[in-house]
């Protein structure tokens, strides 16, 4: 599922307090930290959720809700209530971002190695859009695109879980799914830190820590090229991101992106790919213009820089 997402590193303050349950999801790890004891059935309940929206979002399983749209073309469609909430939250960044946010991009994703095919021929000369019908949880499309949710998904399992942790009383956690991260309430007294992988290192090297000191709730999303790419028949780079407006992997001077949101995990997480796609200067003026907190790393003259969203700087981070 994952999109490209750089290293994000919890501290964990007096971690034998700490109760820490893990496993393996969507291609990666995912854990839940927390200073409240977290009982056996619950860990049951999270992985039935783990697995429910692995089932409606995968990329790699033929009988996911996705996959099986994808594979069978239909201009009108019933879809279950996660992927409308999925598509709902996708469909708003598309249009606030210019466009620059689409998951409608599929079949080029297949085509340069990041994504299965399915055995198809894959060919997607245009891109298209969707919209959805609030009335009775449906999809209209108008083209046999394929959707990939890898750039949405795994920060709706994340906000998922962490409403399931709020409604049983379990308020102060941290919760990571393959680096989209929500911290909430504290740990053991003291605020969550999370430290951001500095994209010029291999080693799991912070550039910068994010503390929830003023506000209960965070939500982080990371996204960049440097870890996940390919290479074609030319020896030219290709990176998982694509733009929506060449169809192309993007080529910008962006290292990483970093968005910080105070209530969700599925808009950081695509709003991060969509700042992403867009290059530097549009990614501030959208993150400005729509009051999001966002970080880029850039290189300009072969030199790093650090640009921060007026909200970056409002929430003290």
């Amino acid at each position: 599922m994952a999109g490209v997402i750089l290293l994000i590193i919890a501290y964990l303050h007096n971690s034998n307090s700490l109760y820490v349950i893990n496993g393996d999801a969507y291609g990666t790890t995912w854990s839940i930290t927390s200073s409240e004891y977290i009982g056996d059935h619950h860990k049951d309940n999270i992985e039935s959720i783990i697995n429910r929206i692995d089932y409606v979002a995968s990329n790699y399983k033929i009988d996911s809700e996705i996959a099986k749209i994808n594979n069978t073309f239909k201009e009108y469609q019933f879809i279950s209530k996660d992927l409308f909430n999925i598509l709902k939250v996708a469909k708003e960044v598309e249009i606030n971002s210019n466009g620059f946010y689409n998951i409608m991009l599929g079949k080029i994703s297949g085509e340069l190695g990041f994504s299965p095919t399915f055995n198809k021929n894959l060919i997607q000369k245009k891109v298209s859009t969707f919209d959805l019908d609030e009335n009775n949880y449906s999809l209209i499309r108008n083209s046999n695109n394929w959707f990939d949710l890898s750039s949405i998904a795994k920060g709706y399992a994340v906000q998922e879980l962490h409403n399931y942790l709020i409604n049983n009383n379990l308020s102060n956690h941290l919760i990571d799914i393959g680096g989209e991260v929500i911290v909430n309430g504290l740990n053991n007294g003291d605020p969550w830190t999370v430290g951001i992988q500095d994209p010029n290192y291999i080693n799991n090297k912070p550039v910068i820590l994010i503390k929830n000191i003023n506000t209960n709730f965070l939500a982080i999303a990371t996204s960049g090229e440097y870890r996940n790419y390919n290479f074609d028949i030319d020896g030219n780079k290709v990176t998982h991101t694509i733009n929506p407006k060449t169809l192309k992997s993007i080529n910008n001077n962006i290292l990483s992106v970093t968005v910080v949101h105070e209530s969700s995990a599925t808009y950081a997480d695509a709003y991060a790919t969509s700042f992403n796609a867009m290059g530097s200067e549009m990614a501030i003026e959208i993150a400005n213009n729509n009051g999001i907190a966002v970080m880029l790393i850039i290189e300009r003259n072969n030199e790093i820089e650090f640009i921060y969203s007026n909200k970056w700087y409002y929430l003290s981070l």
